[in-house]
Protein backbone atom coordinates (compact mmCIF):
# COMPACT_ATOMS: atom_id res chain seq x y z
CA UNK A 1 0.00 0.00 0.00
CA UNK A 2 2.91 2.51 0.02
CA UNK A 3 2.32 2.92 -3.60
CA UNK A 4 -1.26 4.26 -2.46
CA UNK A 5 0.31 6.04 0.50
CA UNK A 6 2.42 7.72 -2.10
CA UNK A 7 -0.17 8.66 -4.79
CA UNK A 8 -3.85 8.64 -4.15
CA UNK A 9 -4.77 9.89 -7.22
CA UNK A 10 -3.49 6.92 -9.20
CA UNK A 11 -6.10 4.55 -7.70
CA UNK A 12 -9.99 5.07 -8.14
CA UNK A 13 -11.15 5.17 -4.13
CA UNK A 14 -13.96 3.59 -4.04
CA UNK A 15 -15.20 3.90 -0.23
CA UNK A 16 -17.99 1.48 0.93
CA UNK A 17 -19.40 2.89 3.83
CA UNK A 18 -22.82 4.21 4.30
CA UNK A 19 -23.53 7.66 2.66
CA UNK A 20 -24.53 8.74 6.49
CA UNK A 21 -20.92 7.51 7.67
CA UNK A 22 -19.16 8.77 4.37
CA UNK A 23 -20.67 12.38 4.69
CA UNK A 24 -19.72 12.61 8.51
CA UNK A 25 -16.36 11.31 7.98
CA UNK A 26 -14.75 11.94 4.77
CA UNK A 27 -11.55 9.73 3.84
CA UNK A 28 -10.09 10.73 0.36
CA UNK A 29 -11.63 13.56 -1.37
CA UNK A 30 -13.03 12.78 -4.84
CA UNK A 31 -13.79 8.91 -3.84
CA UNK A 32 -16.70 6.87 -4.62
CA UNK A 33 -19.66 5.91 -2.18
CA UNK A 34 -21.34 2.75 -2.67
CA UNK A 35 -22.60 1.09 0.43
CA UNK A 36 -21.44 -2.41 0.34
CA UNK A 37 -25.09 -3.50 0.16
CA UNK A 38 -25.33 -1.72 -3.16
CA UNK A 39 -22.42 -2.60 -4.46
CA UNK A 40 -23.60 -5.39 -6.75
CA UNK A 41 -25.75 -3.04 -8.40
CA UNK A 42 -23.28 -0.15 -8.78
CA UNK A 43 -19.93 -1.35 -9.35
CA UNK A 44 -20.48 -0.53 -13.10
CA UNK A 45 -20.26 3.01 -12.19
CA UNK A 46 -16.44 2.83 -11.47
CA UNK A 47 -14.45 3.72 -14.25
CA UNK A 48 -11.62 0.82 -14.57
CA UNK A 49 -8.64 3.46 -16.20
CA UNK A 50 -7.07 2.75 -12.84
CA UNK A 51 -6.28 0.26 -10.00
CA UNK A 52 -9.08 0.34 -7.32
CA UNK A 53 -8.83 0.88 -3.73
CA UNK A 54 -11.33 -0.60 -1.66
CA UNK A 55 -12.31 1.18 1.95
CA UNK A 56 -14.69 1.22 4.52
CA UNK A 57 -13.95 2.53 8.52
CA UNK A 58 -12.15 -0.27 10.03
CA UNK A 59 -11.50 -2.51 7.46
CA UNK A 60 -14.45 -5.54 7.99
CA UNK A 61 -16.68 -4.20 4.76
CA UNK A 62 -13.58 -3.18 2.22
CA UNK A 63 -12.67 -7.08 2.51
CA UNK A 64 -16.01 -8.32 1.31
CA UNK A 65 -16.06 -4.80 -1.10
CA UNK A 66 -13.02 -6.03 -2.44
CA UNK A 67 -14.01 -9.66 -3.42
CA UNK A 68 -17.02 -8.74 -4.82
CA UNK A 69 -15.25 -5.64 -7.10
CA UNK A 70 -12.55 -8.60 -8.26
CA UNK A 71 -15.20 -10.52 -9.52
CA UNK A 72 -17.33 -8.13 -11.20
CA UNK A 73 -14.41 -6.25 -13.04
CA UNK A 74 -11.40 -6.61 -15.27
CA UNK A 75 -9.31 -4.06 -12.80
CA UNK A 76 -6.53 -4.81 -10.12
CA UNK A 77 -8.18 -4.07 -7.00
CA UNK A 78 -6.47 -3.52 -3.81
CA UNK A 79 -8.51 -3.63 0.25
CA UNK A 80 -7.23 -0.80 2.54
CA UNK A 81 -8.60 -3.04 5.44
CA UNK A 82 -7.57 -1.52 8.75
CA UNK A 83 -4.80 0.70 7.33
CA UNK A 84 -7.80 3.53 6.79
CA UNK A 85 -7.33 4.34 10.10
CA UNK A 86 -4.11 6.20 9.12
CA UNK A 87 -5.35 8.37 6.53
CA UNK A 88 -8.45 9.06 8.80
CA UNK A 89 -6.75 10.23 11.74
CA UNK A 90 -4.38 12.25 9.32
CA UNK A 91 -7.33 14.44 8.60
Amino acid sequence: MEAFRQDPSAYTIVDIRNESESKSQPAFEGSYNIPLPELNERYHELPVDKPIVVHCAGGYRSAAGSSILEDKLNVDVFDLGDNIKDFISAH
